[in-house]
């Protein structure tokens, strides 16, 4: 991996690219990285020099993080999907970091990548779901006349 002038940049990258399938892609002017040609995290550099990445959550976790913590706010364009974004600030919290973006790529990252990781953590596969089964259908009841 080429090293930048930027280290913010170079640490989000090392992140990525040690997750299976992952690449950078430049588009619309800033760093956005996928797994499969779908977008799993993006950052760029704001207007006072802060660096923010844009990852996906789930909603209810994209609820709770905007209302209680000033860095995160609804992501412009993917906010519907669970999107936030993330302003890191002068000294990041790492681990912090690379849980969201591992996190969002568990979210976009197909069911076979996300074993991979799982395998090269060492980690137990998540149990398969449980099947639905189909309801019993309530017996129809007679109209009163």
């Amino acid at each position: 991996m080429a090293t930048t002038k930027d280290r913010f940049h170079d640490r989000l990258l090392a992140i990525v690219l040690k997750l299976p399938g992952a690449y950078e892609d430049r588009l619309w002017g800033s760093v956005h990285c996928k797994v499969d040609g779908k977008i799993f995290v993006g950052w760029g550099r704001l207007d006072d020099g802060d660096m923010s990445i844009g990852v996906r959550v789930d909603k209810a976790l994209q609820a709770m993080l905007v209302a209680n913590d000033p860095r995160f706010s609804i992501a412009k364009y993917v906010g519907q999907h669970g999107g936030v974004d993330v302003r890191l600030g002068p000294k990041p919290n790492w681990d912090e970091v690379e849980s969201l973006i591992v996190g969002s790529y568990r979210l976009i990252a197909p069911k076979r990548h996300v074993k991979e990781l799982d395998a090269k953590n060492g980690a137990s596969p998540a149990p398969p779901a449980k099947k639905k089964t189909a309801s019993a259908k309530k017996p129809a009841t007679a109209k009163k006349q």
